[in-house]
């Protein structure tokens, strides 16, 4: 008897510790695919909370948004009634004193996951206070629709100096007609 009452409690441990096993390697398995989930659908979710449709671009950025929390905790973004990323419009004429550069781009230049004043465009103004930059970065785009955008409503802006941003993403994005290339809609 006491033979069989050891394999019982072997044969009763071995199914609990293989029972654990596969709950720990299904847990693992949930949470990493939970993850890229994280990683993917906030980011387009962000993006759709600031864009609107439009006929010749596709999307651009919804005017006088303001997003406190969109990033993260404290890290928002805001649009002006020009529909750039800034608190404050900009008029057409250049500010006397200052020189003025529009930067063009996809979320790169619009700064997806940091703060207004943290984009790369924004900080120019702090290593040139000369400089009056004008945020046209916009989550998605192409060079196509960054040099559209820029065409039909950067050019109203009279302007010294305009630097398109790029990455190598932003060539094949000139071949979708959806949204950051997936299927959804607006």
């Amino acid at each position: 008897m006491r033979a069989e009452t050891v394999r019982r409690v072997v044969r009763l441990g071995a199914i609990n510790v293989a029972a654990v096993v596969v709950l720990l390697v299904a847990f693992e398995g949930t949470a990493g695919y939970l993850m890229v989930i994280r990683q993917e659908v906030p980011a387009e979710a962000a993006e759709r909370r600031h864009v609107v449709y439009d006929p010749e671009l596709g999307w651009v950025n919804d005017r006088n948004v303001r997003l406190d929390d969109v990033y993260t905790p404290g890290i928002g973004l805001r649009t002006n009634s020009q529909g750039f990323r800034s608190a404050a419009d900009f008029s057409p004429d250049v500010p006397p004193g200052k020189i003025r550069l529009i930067c063009s781009g996809d979320s790169f230049t619009l700064g997806f996951g940091v703060g207004d004043r943290d984009t790369w465009c924004d900080i120019l103004t702090r290593i040139d206070t000369r400089l009056e930059t004008i945020n046209m970065g916009q989550a998605g785009y192409g060079l196509d629709q960054a040099y559209l955008w820029y065409r039909r409503d950067g050019l109203a802006l009279d302007h010294q100096i305009h630097v398109l941003a790029f990455i190598t993403d932003d060539f094949p994005r000139m071949q979708v007609t959806d949204f950051s290339g997936t299927r959804s809609r607006f």
